[in-house]
């Protein structure tokens, strides 16, 4: 024979139970499964982000007196850095509603630092009618070991 107390009890066991069902299944529903596939490239590779979209946009601006760039960019550590930085920033960007505004203001940042005075590609050029393309390498700086126990 069951107490009025093991019914409540028991009633009270199946309530929570439904309760913890139920809260499972949203999580299920908002956690990506497996199956779920991330969202395409729109360009495989930085250089065909470069090629594809980076030069097209931007390549306008490079004159070799204030603007940069260097036909073998790929050679240049900075260079490919900055690039795919870039190139993954705006491949995250434009699957959001308004990731291009975010991403102008860090490409304004950036092609500062690529294709200006001060950057990797200072001391190339691309070729033009009556010049032949040039490529420096630029020597990185040195660093001297820290003496012993230094970062003790």
């Amino acid at each position: 024979m069951t107490s009025r107390r093991d019914e409540d009890l028991g009633g009270m066991v199946a309530a929570l139970q439904n309760q913890v069902a139920e809260l499972t299944q949203r999580l299920d529903d908002q956690t990506p499964s497996a199956t779920d596939a991330p969202a395409a490239l729109r360009f495989p590779t930085v250089e065909a982000w470069v090629t594809g979209l980076f030069l097209p946009m931007f390549g306008w601006r490079v004159d070799g007196q204030r603007w940069h760039w260097c036909p073998q960019w790929w050679r240049h550590a900075e260079a490919i850095w900055r690039l795919e930085l870039l190139w993954r920033s705006w491949e995250v960007s434009r699957l959001a509603a308004t990731g291009m505004s975010a991403w102008s203001v860090e490409v304004d940042r950036h092609i500062h630092e690529l294709l200006g005075d001060d950057g990797p590609f200072r001391q190339c050029r691309a070729a033009d009618d009556d010049r032949a393309a040039r490529h420096t390498e630029l020597q990185p700086a040195t660093a001297a070991a820290a003496p012993d126990g230094w970062w003790e």
